[in-house]
């Protein structure tokens, strides 16, 4: 989210927008891995598991295209800055 503020025609945005920020994701707590006592449980476990994995992969592309559009206007911001210093 770009947060522009317009005060006696200052214009500011953040300088670098990070997307993909940080490293590995923490090991998974083994207490809440299910333990399914026969194939259908294990089946049915998966297949949540998969619907979790489709959700959150729907997710982060929806939060890249916001991140894509707030560092699309903050470009924008700091053209509209450079005309507006050059007048």
């Amino acid at each position: 989210m770009v947060f522009v503020v317009l005060s006696a025609g200052c214009v500011t945005a953040p300088e670098r927008i990070e997307v993909n920020v940080g490293s590995r994701p923490p090991p998974v707590d083994s207490s809440r891995v299910p333990h399914p006592a026969t194939l259908e449980e294990a089946q049915q476990e998966l297949d949540k598991a998969y619907q979790n994995l489709q959700y959150l992969e729907q997710d982060n592309a929806k939060l890249k295209r916001k991140a894509e559009e707030a560092k699309r206007q903050r470009d924008e911001y700091k053209q509209r800055l450079k005309k507006y210093e050059k007048d």
